[in-house]
């Protein structure tokens, strides 16, 4: 399998015409070298809009160094504009980077409320460019507030780690002509640490995730948005073992408590709702020269997850508190369900839409289904194994969870159902000590939303698939401080999705709202010289350090506006290069991953 990559990266960098240059756009650079060209770091995605020269007003409300920022997060604030109608508001955030870093997480907070979770590209010494734009009209009430904002970027900066992160967020609003239908209000279910200017996330398992809320009595509509992304462990949860295998190799290279993770949402000790998260890859995983000039899927917008909770509003609109929290678990043999490794980063809000004809909203007893996980593992291995075997495992999850209500308002008696399906595939083949691993995995879900008098729909369906296949091989130097380290790695991953998300759902004013339509493949292939007399050992974050890479990206999309389609290619070499970049203004056709192992 090495040599088949190794031949296929240098196959590939040979095909790259002698004329063909970076990509690159030209910003304001360190003084000693004002004309350098800065290398731009994309996020393959549809555009928001067509033209964003039709901007009502804008202004820029995060301009901000993040050099030796841990703990330190920027404090700034922010007023709606004056004189300005606007129905939709997009952040376009733009960073610039020189040197060498890890990718860092960055938190953006309106007071105790999450508006926006990102991962950085990982600079090099010549300096990177990248920008991103995310509508953000579902926050319209606290976009029309004063607020606090609080962004958290913890990184690391000093002789070895010289990269900070120039960041610019600038608000767009625009007249759409629209009545939107925004949420009422929306509440935090945070550590609501805003008040000693610090983020409101939760660290997991850590700290207790609980949040007593008072809802209005006059709801119609309730919503949870949950942000969770796994970091430090459990940065590559998919990767883990179940707990008796974590010593197969009897050393620390591999990490525990099962490669299945649950985000469980908690109200008054039932469960609500859960996601099973999509496979989250930072810029510096699996292999650094992978994300060369293209990131991995969703790294500048973490996705967050929805879970409609309006069958529960017969109980929570009684005028009194209620508990919400939000937990992170993973498998484990002798419990089904267990903690994990820290940190998981989580938060989530709630979105409210009032019932403004009625006082009290009234509902019967809440019907739930809610079993556990059925899991199945194969084999389950309980010994010490010599240095030369394989540790090969296969993890299986199937979860059905339902909640129905029948809900009075003013406008009259209806039944609400929140379902959802999910099914999921882990298999792992380790060798060499666990330093060789081969990875697929499959995840599945639909969840299934009741709808709104105003729309056409009885129930509205979302389906996702999310399949994952990796291998990483690594090749230690005796004395890697003298000689380099080699890592090849490949990845082929794929996230479809058919879905009407339910806040921008009852956000949006349209009376037939279509589906989004999202189906992006990526392909890549990697070698990775390094050794530990680089940075501490950071390992060689910066081409020029030594590294053969290519990746390769199909993304096609539609949604009720617009259809988009992109094929990318890029080498990440001394030079990176983006040899492909084809866009067009339909769908595309993108093949299937490869899951090898799965299906």
């Amino acid at each position: 399998m090495a040599f088949m990559l190794v031949f296929a990266c240098i196959s590939l960098l040979q095909s790259c015409t002698a004329g063909s240059t970076v990509s690159t756009v030209t910003k304001n650079q360190p003084s000693n070298d004002a004309v350098t060209p800065l290398l731009d770091v994309i996020q393959v995605e549809a555009p928001l809009r067509a033209s964003y020269g039709g901007a009502s007003c804008k202004q820029t409300i995060v301009q901000h160094e993040f050099a030796a920022s841990y703990g330190t997060p920027y404090i700034g604030s922010y007023s709606p504009p004056k004189d300005c109608k606007f129905t939709t508001t997009i952040f376009n955030m733009s960073v610039t980077s020189y040197g060498i870093n890890f990718d860092r997480l960055a938190l953006l907070y309106f007071g105790d409320i999450e508006l926006w979770r990102m991962t950085t590209a990982m600079p090099v010494r010549t300096g990177i460019f990248y920008k991103y734009e995310k509508d953000l009209t579902i926050f319209d009430s606290l976009l029309r507030s004063e607020e606090k904002i609080i962004m958290t970027l913890d990184n690391i900066y000093n002789s070895v780690f010289t990269g900070s992160y120039n960041v610019t967020i600038t608000a767009l609003y625009f007249d759409d002509q629209e009545t939107l239908t925004p949420a009422d209000n929306i509440l935090p279910i945070s550590s609501q640490s805003s008040s000693k200017n610090q983020s409101s996330a939760f660290s997991l398992p850590g700290d207790n995730a609980t949040t007593s809320l008072t809802l209005p009595r006059n709801v119609e509509r309730a919503v949870v948005s949950i942000l969770a992304s796994g970091n430090g462990a459990e940065e590559f949860w998919f990767r883990n073992v179940i707990n008796e295998n974590k010593g197969f190799f009897n050393n620390d290279i591999l990490y525990g408590y099962s490669p299945f993770r649950e985000v469980q949402l908690i109200i008054d000790g039932s469960l609500a709702g859960v996601s099973w998260p999509f496979p989250i890859v930072f810029t510096g995983g699996i292999s650094p020269g992978l994300w060369v000039p293209i990131v991995g899927i969703d790294t500048y917008d973490l996705p967050s997850f929805e879970i409609d909770i309006s069958p529960w509003l017969g109980t929570l609109c009684d005028g009194n508190s209620h508990s919400f929290e939000l937990k992170v678990v993973g498998y484990d043999s002798q419990t089904t369900l267990g903690t994990v490794n820290s940190n998981w980063v989580v938060s989530a809000s709630v979105f409210i839409w009032s019932d403004h004809g009625g006082n009290q909203t009234h509902g019967s007893s809440i019907e739930s289904q809610t079993p556990a996980p059925a899991f199945e593992v194969m084999p389950n291995v309980t010994s010490m194994n010599t240095t030369n075997s394989n540790l090969f495992s296969k993890l299986t999850a199937y979860r059905f969870l339902s909640h129905s209500a029948t809900i009075t308002t003013s406008s009259g008696i209806r039944k609400l159902t929140w379902r959802q399906d999910l099914s999921y595939t882990n298999i792992q083949n380790y060798t060499a000590l666990g330093y060789n691993k081969t990875l697929s995995q499959h995840t599945r879900g639909i969840s299934t939303f009741s709808a709104t008098p105003r729309k056409h729909f009885t129930t509205i369906s979302n389906s996702y698939s999310w399949p994952i296949f990796f291998t990483s091989n690594n090749v230690v130097s005796p004395d890697p401080k003298a000689t380099n380290s080699t890592l090849v790695a490949s990845i082929d991953r794929s996230s479809q999705s058919h879905t009407i998300p339910i806040i921008p759902y009852l956000t949006q004013s349209v009376s037939l709202f279509i589906p989004q339509v999202l189906s992006t493949r990526q392909n890549g292939s990697c070698i990775y010289f390094w050794n530990n007399t680089l940075y501490e050992f950071a390992g060689a974050i910066d081409p020029a350090d030594g590294t053969l890479g290519a990746t390769e990206q199909w993304y096609s999309y539609k949604d009720s506006q617009e259809s988009y389609g992109r094929h990318v290619k890029a080498i990440d070499g001394y030079e990176p290069v983006l040899i492909l970049d084809e866009e067009f203004q339909n769908t595309i056709s993108v093949p299937e991953a490869d899951l090898d192992m799965v299906d």
